[in-house]
């Protein structure tokens, strides 16, 4: 069995990494930034979605080699938000602190809501992007996407964010009325999440092989 200790003490997010990768073939041993005793991230100012990946599983790591005195667990961090096509592609990578620096999502939907009134044009995308940092250090990525729309009343009550105004024409049902295998089968993270296990299992396979 591998570990896999995620960046984030979202409780949203790290119950989507571990539905998600428990279904990947993977036998991995999910862990979080607090098992290890991080309780804190340094702030997300990049300017992309991979650039605050990044950060996070950098801290992580780094925090785990000075606690630990090496890291033997594969080190994964996301990045992810939404862009509206009628926002120049905003709120972005700012989606989870749109209306403030310590935004609720019901203050960001609120925003959001109030700059489209009266815009025709609600086409939207989640983006999420992934860094994986190896045991050994090496540093990969992956990212997904889901294409939707922002509709104007919310629908659901599962999921978090943008979820509930966030039309996902396929199943014509919002993000927030699917259920969890549902959304993770075509959300953003979850097409991120699959790609970072497939690339967990090929540095595997390559450092069983260098092994013999």
């Amino acid at each position: 069995m591998i570990k896999v200790c995620i960046a984030s003490n979202n409780k949203n997010k790290i119950k989507q990494f571990g539905e998600i990768l428990s279904g990947q073939d993977l036998d991995a041993h999910v862990i979080t930034a607090s098992d290890m005793m991080m309780k804190e991230f340094p702030p997300e100012d990049g300017i992309t979605f991979y650039g605050n990946s990044l950060i996070k599983a950098k801290a992580l790591y780094e925090h785990i080699l000075k606690t630990n005195g090496k890291c033997d667990c594969y080190v994964v961090a996301d990045d992810s938000g939404i862009c509206v096509d009628a926002l120049g592609g905003g709120p972005g990578v700012h989606s989870a602190r749109f209306s403030g620096e310590h935004a609720t999502d019901a203050e960001n939907n609120k925003l959001l809501l109030e700059k489209l009134r009266g815009v025709e044009n609600r086409a939207a995308h989640y983006m999420c992007v992934i860094t994986v940092i190896t045991p050994e250090s090496s540093i990969m990525c992956c990212g997904g996407r889901a294409d939707g729309e922002i509709i104007d009343d919310p629908r659901g009550t599962d999921g978090f964010g943008y979820d509930p105004y966030f039309y996902f024409a396929r199943f014509g049902k919002t993000f927030a009325q699917l259920s969890s295998d549902e959304r993770n089968s075509v959300s953003h993270r979850g097409q991120a999440l699959r790609k970072a296990a497939g690339l967990i299992k090929d540095d595997i396979a390559k450092q069983k092989q260098k092994a013999l």
